[in-house]
């Protein structure tokens, strides 16, 4: 049998996902955010943007000091629609001058001149803006960035990339947009992007995904070729093999000693938990893992947020949750986590740990 990972508390952080919003212009139909029955926010967010006061307060001098890079990300949200976004980037590099930061963003919103003002903001730092665009027209993009415009996506990287500010293209390949790769890659070079890649959403649970907009259905579907994946390695283990397959799971923030931290104030692993626990909160969705509901339950969660107890104590309470998975891990449990960062491994037919596998998991 394969060797266990080690999985002792993450030694440092790193490296900091920052979920800063739940608000955002866009109606993506596979985002959580998202009624796919009419591409509306869904009505159990919490419609919340962090400002620079409230950053400070989940995210302290103490905290970004120690960092080598942080990304500002949502679950729920794009932090370019948060008011006082250029404010909270530039706290930050007063905390750590030389701080790695990157902004994934649709770019829709706000005007050439704000995009521009943000070149100049990070004048000198290491910045850059990912942009999520999801074709090379209006028609294509459109389909999946409900309600962006394509033309003003463009010209508000344009003129972040005029002002000397660094900008990668990010492109979600479907069956509608395919045919568009080549063009939106070529289109990225010449515009002055710093990057280009393209691959599949790993949002599908059956061979496609509906929805409706304005009374009409669409459907999105898988591209009939194959793309190499965002992460190599994640989601290692497809949803429905999950509760089928031998494995053990190799937690990634520990591995890279990462963290997610959202506007609520909550330090957590990963971004999959953050975005569970925050419906966990809001009632947004059915428990559908039970193991990792009765996780939430049995852990006290509020003992992680940074912004009502101190760095320091959430910083203790953090580590203290590794090592309170780790048992759960160590039964293959919860299905999160077994999704995500489970490593499959081999197991003699005639070993007992073959007859025990994660069937008592079941969550």
């Amino acid at each position: 049998m394969n060797a266990e990972a080690p999985r002792p508390a993450a030694a440092s952080i790193d490296c900091v996902h920052y979920d800063i919003t739940d608000l955002c212009n866009a109606g993506c139909p596979q985002c959580p955010r998202t009624d796919p029955g009419g591409c509306r926010p869904q009505d159990w967010l919490a419609k919340h943007a962090s400002s620079l006061e409230e950053f400070r307060a989940y995210s302290p001098p103490e905290l970004l000091a120690g960092l080598e890079s942080a990304y500002f990300c949502g679950n729920y949200g794009d932090a370019a629609v948060v008011p006082d976004l250029i404010e909270i980037l530039r706290y930050c590099w007063e905390a750590n001058p030389k701080l790695k930061l990157q902004l994934h963003t649709n770019a829709g919103m706000r005007g050439r001149d704000w995009w521009g003002a943000l070149a100049e903001a990070a004048k000198g730092k290491r910045f850059e803006v990912v942009a999520a665009i999801d074709g090379a027209s209006q028609e294509t993009n459109s389909l999946y960035r409900v309600r962006t415009d394509f033309a003003r996506v463009i010209g508000n990287l344009t003129a972040f990339i005029d002002k000397g500010g660094r900008a990668q293209w990010r492109m979600l390949v479907f069956r509608h947009n395919e045919h568009e790769v080549a063009k939106a890659e070529a289109m990225a070079k010449q515009l002055g992007f710093v990057g280009f890649r393209a691959y599949p959403s790993n949002r599908f649970n059956g061979p496609d995904f509906r929805y409706t907009l304005g009374g009409r259905e669409f459907v999105l579907e898988p591209p009939t070729a194959k793309v190499a994946p965002k992460v190599e390695g994640r989601h290692s283990i497809d949803r429905e093999e999950v509760t089928r397959t031998e494995a053990y799971i190799d937690c990634e923030a520990i591995r890279k000693s990462t963290a997610y931290l959202d506007f609520e104030g909550y330090l957590l692993p990963c971004c999959y938990f953050g975005r569970r626990l925050y419906i966990h909160h809001h009632g947004g969705a059915a428990r559908d893992d039970k193991v990792l509901a009765a996780l939430f339950d049995e852990f006290d969660m509020e003992r992680l947020n940074v912004a009502r107890h101190g760095y320091a104590a959430a910083r203790a309470a953090y580590d203290e949750f590794l090592e309170f998975l780790a048992p759960y891990w160590d039964r293959q449990e919860p299905k999160l986590c077994k999704s995500v960062c489970g490593r499959k491994r081999t197991v003699p037919a005639d070993d007992p740990a073959s007859r025990t596998g994660d069937g008592a998991a079941g969550s």
